[in-house]
């Protein structure tokens, strides 16, 4: 079945408008002139992405993250049958059914494993923060390569894998330079950018197009959507907005999440009180000790990520800072915690943005899920 999404003229205008942006006409405006896609695809949640459809082709769209007014970047994906004047227009060029690729993250190691893509997989980046027993197992074989860092990739043992493509996540500072120059084709992931939850979801549709599975990817990602807004309708049901607090001290600089970012949008969903959430920004504020033991030393709850070899206890937080124990969260057993040495959050998390709500309101308003198991945070007791 070929997946099309049917939108009206403002969906056509918004694609087009990002073709034409930039002082010079781009490639797409010298192959596809005025002609209108078929239909395109523009995400509910995410902003980073679209994809226009042409009969059999598709033009995947990344959205420049650091500068709207620049075009991005544009790869058209079809099949074999796809015409010389697409595979020679300038434009990078992905063929289906892909046979190998790379992955630079262990998001996109977690959307080809929804979209059941593991088995073309032929290199990954820094395979230790992937818990994937596929991908292990591939890896200790020989039969998936290892390429080191992200930002500093093993070029030989990369070329030597002969990817289609690979995923990277991009940076400001353009670190891919040197993986540009080998002629790799590299596919930017901007997911991580995305400032929503079901915003960093969505990109699993983006994912799927270069393996023209979209339309399932889409539908799992609808399913997640679903779940995750019935969650956020149980939680206007409470009466109850407990206030969080989130993050430690990192080289005495505590990083508090911006009122417009993905951290902060969760807590909005959860029902709680976030007393930096009307601070402008998708990023981090760098805040010392005593401003947020001001701001939040009242706070009913405390949100935090460790990575702890073992069982993490009250006792190994006091000794990250024993100022720690002067939060009222802290006294009152009110910590929550995600301990990422084994609960995937980083990971997993990404493309379960449901489960991570449900957990978070599982423990902000524990009447609304009385018997609930969390997966990817519990409290601090020990």
């Amino acid at each position: 079945m070929v997946f099309r999404f049917f939108l009206g003229a403002l969906a056509l205008s918004l694609f087009f408008a990002g073709c034409q942006s930039g002082a010079e006409k781009n490639p797409v405006d010298e192959l596809f002139g005025s002609q209108h896609p078929d239909s395109v695809y523009i995400p509910s949640y995410a902003k980073g992405f679209s994809i226009a459809y042409y009969d059999d082709l598709k033009l995947v769209h990344v959205v420049d993250p650091w500068d709207s007014t620049a075009v991005g970047d544009y790869v058209l994906v079809g099949d074999k049958q796809t015409s010389e004047q697409y595979r020679k227009s300038g434009i990078p060029f992905v063929e289906y059914p892909v046979n190998s690729w790379g992955a630079f993250s262990s998001t996109q190691v977690v959307f080809a494993e929804k979209i059941g893509e593991l088995e073309s997989l032929k290199c990954v980046a820094e395979p230790h923060y992937i818990s994937n027993a596929f991908v292990q197992k591939q890896l200790q074989e020989g039969q998936i390569r290892d390429v080191g860092l992200a930002s500093a990739a093993d070029v030989e043992v990369l070329l030597a894998s002969a990817p289609q493509f690979v995923f990277v996540s991009p940076f400001k500072d353009n670190r891919y330079g040197t993986l540009k120059e080998t002629g790799l084709l590299l596919i930017n992931d901007c997911g991580y950018l995305e400032t929503s939850p079901l915003g960093r979801a969505e990109w699993m549709v983006f994912f799927g197009a270069f393996f023209d599975k979209e339309e399932m990817a889409a539908g799992l990602f609808s399913d997640i959507a679903s779940s995750y807004i019935s969650i956020k309708k149980e939680v206007e049901k409470s009466a109850s907005t407990p206030s969080v607090l989130t993050g430690t001290l990192f080289n005495d600089v505590w990083y508090i999440p911006a009122g417009d970012s993905y951290m902060a949008a969760y807590f909005k969903d959860a029902g709680t009180e976030y007393a930096y959430g009307d601070n402008p920004g998708t990023g981090s504020l760098a805040l010392d000790f005593e401003t947020v033991f001001n701001d939040f030393r009242k706070s009913d709850f405390w949100l935090i990520t460790v990575n702890h070899d073992g069982r993490f206890t009250k006792e190994d937080f006091l000794q990250m800072d024993e100022r720690y124990g002067d939060f009222e969260a802290f006294q009152d057993n009110q910590v929550i915690f995600s301990n990422t040495d084994y609960s995937m959050f980083f990971e997993r998390g990404i493309v379960e943005p449901d489960v991570v709500l449900k957990d978070l309101v599982g423990c902000f308003h524990p009447e609304i899920y009385p018997d609930y198991e969390p997966v990817y945070f519990e409290f601090l007791n020990e």
